[in-house]
C-alpha cells in the first residue's frame, strides 16, 4: 500500500471509532454476568453493590443493582471470577471460582440473608446451568476439554465439530490441502465466520479459514450454529469464536512432544496390498510460557507449536495389466509452524490494552484440485501458505454500566502453489499428452488444471465496542469496517485438460495392431489456455466492507428476556469493484476493463438494503432457573469471496482466454445415419476413429469448440445471498448437575450465488439461438467467440434439523471427577449445486443441455455432505492413580452418491442430484431407472424437445440431433454408502512433583475399532465410492476417512510427553 493509501486508512479508521461513541461494535469473543438479588421473601434489593475479580489477573469490576434488583457485567474477558454482593442490612455473598464462558451470558441469582455488614456466606456452584438470557443455539468447549481432547493432527477447528449441527465441509479449493472446514447448518464452509479475540480469521479470497493457531494457546472455542445476535455478520451459517490465552499473576508454561510413525497404524481397506506400504511420521512439538510483567498491571504469554510430518498421499494408479484402477500412494510431507504471543496491560484502573501477534507459515505436497474421484501422483502439487496477524484492543470502563471496546487488525497472507514435477501422465504406449492433464472416466493424471497459482492479500479491519446497561435494558451499538486488496496469478487450464469416456480403451478403434491401448479412448473435448502471457495475472482488486447494528436484550420479566437487533451491511464484492467496468474502447486493447460490461450491462451498484432483522426470546415458565423455552427468527447475509470478482476480471476473454477443441468421432455401421460420425457413436461395438479425429497421440488437433467456463461474468442483478433462519427449543436443569437441550432448525437460503451459462438476453451484440443452447459472444478485438459464464443469485438452500444434547458437568472429588457430553443431530440438506459461488462445476447446465431445456430447479437434490444423523459423545473421566481418559466417539450415517455417466459428463439425467443412498437406495432400484431411461424417447436439437428424453450428450452441432445411450445394468444386490463410526481414545498418567509441576504421559488411539469409514475429499464425490455406473468399479470404495492418516481413517496409535508448570 502507497503512504497515501495507509494515510487515508488510518483517517478513516480514526473517524470510524469517533463515530463510534454512538455507533459501535460489540465484540462478541467476550462474556457476560447478570443476574437479580433479592431478600428473604424473594422481593428485589435495589442498590447492592456487586463486584467481581478475576483470578488470574486481579482484574476487578464493580456494579450497583437497579431498582429491579438486577445487574449486568458486559464485555468480561472469560475466564474465572469470584462474586461478591454487599448492602446494608444483609450478610455479604461472595461466590467463588465463577466460571464464565466465551460468547455466553451467565446469569447468577442471588437470594440475599438477614445479617449485619460484615458478616459473610461464602457460597460455590450456584450459577443457572440454562442460559437464561440467550436465544442463540450455540455451545462452548472449556480449556480443560481443549487440553485433554484427542484432536487427531491438533487442528482447534475440530473441536467445532463436538457441537451438534456440525459435521466436516469438503474441500474446495487447492489452497487448503493443510486447513480443516466446517460445514454448520449445511453450508459448504467457504461462509461462516471465524475470529480470534476478536479479529477476523476468514479467508477473503476462497472462503474458509485462514490461519491455524497453537493448541495450547487456545483458551476457549465457542460455536453459535444458529441464531445468533446482530453483533456479528458475514454469514448464513455459524460464527466461531477463540479465544487466546493471556498471561496470570502466576508463571506457568508447558513443553510437549507427540510422536506417531506408520508401524504404528493400519492400512485403508481401499489401499492395494501389492503397492509399497505408505511411509508416514510425524512429530509434533512446541509449548508454552506466560506469567506477570507486573504483578496486577502487566502480563505475558506465548506458545508455540512445529508439525514436522513424512507422510503419503493416496492416488489412483492405472494397472495396465488387469486394465483397472487401483489405489497407491505418492511421497508428501508438511512442514507447519505455528506460533502466538501477547500481553496485556492495565493501563489504569478504566483502562486495558491488549497487544497480539500470531504467525503461521506452512509447506505442504497434497492432492491437487479434483474432479475425479482420485488423482495419479502427477496431479499433486505442492504448496506455501504464510500468514502474520496483527491484533490491538483497548478497553476503557467508562461507568459501572457503559464499557467501550477498541479493536485495530491488520494482518497478511501469502499462498503460492508453483508447477509440480513430475507432471507427465502414465500412459500405454508411453509418452502420450505429454506435459497435459488427463481427465480419464474415474482418475485425473498429469499435471493439475489449476496450478501454477498465487495468492496474497493484505486486510485492515476495526471494530469499536459500545455496551450500555440501562436499567432493564442491555445496549449494544455497533460498527465495522475492513478493507482489503487481493493479488492472483493464476494459470487455469495453463496445462491443457483433456476429458476422456473411458478409464481404458473397451476395443480398438485406431490403426493400431494388437490389443486396445490408450491411442483408443475417445476424447470428449479438450481444453488449454489461449492467453498471451503467461502465467496470467489478476488486475489489483481492493474491496471494502461496512457494517452496523444495534442489539437490545431486554429483560421484559424477571423470566423473560427478548433478545432484539438489527444488522445493516453492505461490501464491493459483488459487481461494484471499481476495476469492474466496460472498455472505453472495445477495439483497444485494455486489460483493466471488462468489454463483456459493455454488451450486456453494468452491474446495478452497491445493494443499501441489506438489513437483517433479529429477533429473539428466553422464558423461564417456572420461574425456578432450571427450565428455558427460546427460539427466534433473524436475516443473516453471507459472505462473498473476493474469488468471485476475480475470475470476472481474469476470464475476461481476454487476460485468460480458453481455447476448446472438439472430441473424438466415429464411424459405425451399426448406428443410424444421422447419429454417425459423432462421439455417440464411439460407444458402438464396430465403432473405429474417424480419419484425423482427435485422440490421446493427438489430442487438441480438432475443430474449435466452446466449453462451459467461457467469459465469467457476474450478473446485473446480482445480489448477497441471505439466510432466513427459525429456531424453537427447550433447555432443561436436571438435578445440579444435568442438562439437556432440544432445538429445531429451519434455515432457508435465498440468492446464492451460482455460475450457469447465459442462455438469453436483450441485447444485440450476443447470440443467444434458442434459450436452451448457451448464448455466444464475440470479442470485437480478437475476434474470439465464447460462451458466457453467467454467476447469478439464482440459488437456495435449505436445512432442516433437530440438534438435542446431554450435558453432564463435571464433578467428583481428588480420586475420581467425570463429566461428558453427548449430542445428537438429526437434520437434511437440500440445495442447488455441490459447491457455491465458485462457477468451476459445470454440471449445473449438463443436464439442462442434455434434456433440451432451462430448469435450475431439475438441480434441487441432496448437499454432497447431507448425513442424515449424527451422534457425538465426548468427556474428561479423572480417575484413580492419577489416570485421565478422553474419549471422543462420532457416528453418522451415510452420505448420498451421484450416478455419473462419463459419457454425458453429467449424472444419469432423469435422477435427481446425488440420489444413491436417498431415493436410490439399491442396485435393483437404480436399475429400474436405468430401464426408465432406455426407453426414452430420443432427445432432438430442436426446441422443445421431447422431456424427459435420452442421448448421448447435448446436440453434437446445431441442428443435428444427438444419438441415444443405453446403459447396462449394475448388480441389483448393491447398497449405497456406508455410515461413519470412529472412536478416538486418549489415556493420560500425570506425576505431579514439587508441588505445581506436572509430567504427563499420554497415549491416543484413533479409531480404535479399526471400522473401515468410507469418505471422499472434494465436492464433486464426498461418497468415497466410485460413482461412475457403466464401470466395472461401479461402488467398489475408493477412499477412507481422512485418507491414509486423517480422521476416521485406519486405526492409529500415537504417543506424546506433556510437561507443565
Amino acid at each position: 500500500m502507497s503512504a497515501r493509501g495507509l494515510l487515508r486508512v488510518m483517517l478513516f479508521s480514526f473517524l470510524a471509532w469517533v463515530v463510534a461513541a454512538s455507533l459501535a461494535w460489540a465484540q462478541l469473543p467476550t462474556s457476560t454476568l447478570n443476574g437479580i438479588v433479592t431478600d428473604p421473601q424473594g422481593a428485589a434489593v435495589a442498590g447492592a453493590k456487586v463486584t467481581l475479580t478475576s483470578k488470574a489477573t486481579g482484574l476487578t469490576r464493580d456494579t450497583s443493582t437497579g431498582s429491579e434488583g438486577q445487574y449486568v457485567f458486559a464485555n468480561l474477558p472469560p475466564g474465572d471470577y469470584d462474586i461478591r454482593i454487599e448492602t446494608q442490612g444483609f450478610a455479604t455473598r461472595e461466590f467463588k471460582g465463577v466460571r464464565l464462558e466465551v460468547g455466553r451470558a451467565t446469569t447468577l441469582d442471588v437470594k440475599l440473608a438477614l445479617g449485619q455488614l460484615g458478616q459473610e456466606v461464602t457460597v460455590s456452584d450456584a450459577v443457572a446451568q440454562v442460559e437464561l438470557t440467550q436465544s442463540t443455539v450455540q455451545g462452548q468447549i472449556s480449556s480443560t476439554t481443549v487440553e485433554n481432547m484427542p484432536l487427531n493432527g491438533r487442528n482447534f477447528l475440530e473441536l467445532a465439530f463436538l457441537i451438534p449441527g456440525n459435521r466436516p465441509a469438503t474441500n474446495f479449493d487447492p489452497t487448503k490441502t493443510n486447513t480443516l472446514e466446517v460445514s454448520s447448518a449445511g453450508a459448504f464452509g467457504r461462509g461462516g465466520n471465524i475470529s480470534v479475540d476478536g479479529g477476523d480469521n476468514n479467508d477473503e479470497v476462497v472462503g474458509g479459514t485462514l490461519a491455524n493457531f497453537p493448541e495450547d494457546g487456545v483458551a476457549e472455542f465457542q460455536i453459535a450454529t444458529n441464531k445468533f445476535t446482530a453483533e456479528v455478520g458475514r454469514s448464513g451459517s455459524s460464527i466461531i469464536n477463540i479465544i487466546t490465552k493471556s498471561g496470570t499473576n502466576e508463571l506457568h508454561g508447558s513443553g510437549f512432544i507427540f510422536f506417531r510413525h506408520k508401524a504404528l497404524q493400519g492400512l485403508p481397506a481401499v489401499f492395494d496390498r501389492t503397492q509399497p506400504t505408505p511411509h508416514f511420521a510425524r512429530e509434533q512439538f512446541g509449548g508454552s510460557v506466560g506469567g506477570p510483567i507486573k504483578r496486577d498491571r502487566a502480563w505475558w504469554f506465548v506458545s508455540s507449536e512445529y508439525r514436522d510430518q513424512g507422510h503419503a498421499v493416496p492416488v489412483g494408479v492405472r494397472d495396465f495389466t488387469a486394465n483397472r484402477v487401483i489405489g497407491g500412494s505418492a511421497p508428501a510431507f508438511v512442514h507447519d509452524y505455528l506460533l502466538s504471543g501477547r500481553t496485556d496491560f492495565r493501563l489504569t484502573d478504566h483502562d486495558n490494552l491488549a497487544v497480539r501477534y500470531s504467525f503461521n507459515r506452512s509447506l505442504d505436497i497434497d492432492n491437487g484440485s479434483q474432479r475425479k474421484p482420485s488423482g495419479t501422483a502427477a496431479n499433486r502439487q505442492s504448496s506455501l501458505n504464510r500468514f502474520n496477524s496483527l491484533l490491538t484492543e483497548w478497553t476503557r470502563i467508562i461507568s459501572s454500566r457503559v464499557v467501550n471496546s477498541l479493536i485495530f487488525h491488520p494482518d497478511w497472507f501469502l499462498n503460492s502453489i508453483p508447477a509440480f514435477s513430475p507432471g507427465d501422465s502414465v500412459t500405454n504406449p508411453a509418452g502420450l499428452a505429454k506435459g497435459n492433464e488427463i481427465r480419464f472416466a474415474s482418475l485425473q493424471d498429469g499435471a493439475n488444471f489449476r496450478i501454477p497459482q498465487s495468492t496474497k492479500f493484505n486486510r485492515y479491519q476495526i471494530r469499536d465496542t459500545l455496551s450500555w446497561v440501562r436499567g432493564n435494558h442491555t445496549f449494544r451499538f455497533g460498527g465495522e469496517w475492513q478493507h482489503w486488496n487481493t493479488f492472483a496469478l493464476f494459470d487455469l487450464f495453463g496445462s491443457g485438460s483433456i476429458f476422456t469416456t473411458e478409464d481404458f480403451a473397451s476395443r480398438v478403434r485406431s490403426s493400431h495392431t494388437g490389443p486396445p491401448d490408450d491411442r483408443d479412448i475417445p476424447i470428449a473435448v479438450a481444453i488449454k489456455s489461449a492467453a498471451t502471457t503467461r502465467p496470467p495475472i489478476v488486475p489489483f482488486y481492493p474491496n471494502s466492507y461496512f457494517g452496523a447494528y444495534v442489539q437490545d436484550d431486554w429483560k421484559v420479566r424477571p423470566n423473560l428476556t427478548l433478545n432484539l437487533g438489527l444488522r445493516w451491511e453492505f461490501d464491493d464484492v459483488v459487481g461494484d469493484a471499481s476495476n469492474l467496468h466496460p472498455c472505453a474502447s472495445l477495439t483497444v486493447v485494455d486489460n483493466t476493463c471488462e468489454f463483456i460490461e459493455n454488451i450486456l450491462g453494468t452491474h446495478q451498484g452497491r445493494d443499501f438494503k441489506q438489513f437483517g432483522p433479529r429477533v429473539g426470546f428466553a422464558w423461564d415458565p417456572l420461574r425456578r432457573g432450571q427450565t428455558v423455552l427460546r427460539g427466534g427468527y433473524g436475516i443473516y447475509y453471507d459472505r462473498v469471496v473476493t474469488e468471485v470478482p476475480l475470475l470476472e476480471l481474469l476470464l475476461n476473454g481476454r487476460i485468460l482466454p480458453l481455447a476448446a477443441f472438439n472430441g473424438s468421432t466415429c464411424n459405425s455401421a451399426v448406428v443410424p445415419a444421422n447419429q454417425n460420425h459423432t462421439l455417440g457413436a464411439c460407444s458402438a461395438s464396430d465403432a473405429t476413429f474417424d480419419t484425423g479425429t482427435p485422440t490421446l497421440a493427438a489430442p487438441f488437433s480438432g475443430g474449435n469448440a466452446v466449453f462451459g467456463i467461457g467469459i465469467n461474468r457476474i450478473d446485473r442483478n446480482a445480489r448477497h445471498p441471505y439466510v432466513q433462519q427459525f429456531t424453537l427449543g427447550v433447555q432443561q436443569q436436571v438435578a445440579k448437575d444435568w442438562l439437556i437441550s432440544a432445538d429445531g432448525i429451519h434455515d432457508f437460503g435465498q440468492r446464492f450465488l451460482l455460475g450457469r451459462l447465459l442462455r438469453s438476453s436483450a441485447s444485440t451484440q450476443i447470440s443467444c439461438p434458442n434459450g436452451v443452447d448457451p448464448c455466444t459472444v464475440t470479442d470485437p478485438l480478437t475476434g474470439r467467440s465464447d460462451q458466457v459464464t453467467n454467476i447469478e443469485s439464482s440459488a437456495k438452500s435449505w436445512y432442516d434439523a433437530l440438534l438435542v444434547s446431554l450435558q453432564k458437568r463435571p464433578t467428583g472429588g481428588d480420586s475420581f471427577r467425570w463429566g461428558f457430553n453427548m449430542n445428537y443431530t438429526l437434520s437434511k440438506t437440500f440445495n442447488f449445486s455441490n459447491d457455491d459461488q465458485i462457477p468451476f462445476n459445470g454440471s449445473e447446465d449438463q443436464v439442462d443441455l442434455i434434456e433440451r431445456t432451462n430448469n435450475l430447479r431439475l438441480e434441487k437434490s441432496y448437499a454432497p455432505t447431507d448425513e442424515r444423523h449424527r451422534w457425538v459423545f465426548y468427556g474428561v473421566f479423572e480417575v484413580p492413580w492419577k489416570i485421565t481418559i478422553s474419549p471422543i466417539w462420532t457416528i453418522s450415517s451415510r452420505v448420498p452418491m451421484d450416478s455419473l455417466v462419463p459419457a454425458l459428463s453429467a449424472r444419469l439425467p432423469i435422477l435427481p442430484r446425488n440420489a444413491l443412498g436417498r431415493e436410490i437406495s439399491t442396485g435393483a432400484q437404480l436399475n429400474a431407472a436405468i430401464d426408465v431411461w432406455n426407453a426414452l424417447p430420443t432427445c432432438t436439437a430442436a426446441v422443445p424437445s421431447p422431456s424427459p428424453c435420452n442421448a448421448d450428450g447435448p446436440p453434437p452441432s446445431p441442428g443435428v440431433n444427438p444419438g441415444r445411450l443405453r446403459l447396462s445394468h449394475v448388480d441389483p444386490n448393491l447398497k449405497f454408502g456406508r455410515d461413519f463410526n470412529s472412536l478416538d481414545l486418549r489415556v493420560t498418567k500425570t506425576w505431579t512433583f514439587f508441588n505445581e509441576q506436572k509430567l504427563q504421559f499420554i497415549s491416543e488411539v484413533f479409531n480404535l475399532f479399526n471400522i473401515t469409514n468410507i469418505r471422499g475429499f472434494n465436492n464433486n464425490n464426498y461418497s468415497g465410492f466410485n460413482n461412475d455406473i457403466t464401470s466395472a468399479r461401479f461402488n467398489q470404495p475408493q477412499r477412507t476417512a481422512g485418507g491414509f492418516f486423517g480422521s476416521g481413517g485406519p486405526r492409529a496409535f500415537q504417543f506424546a510427553l506433556r510437561y507443565s508448570f
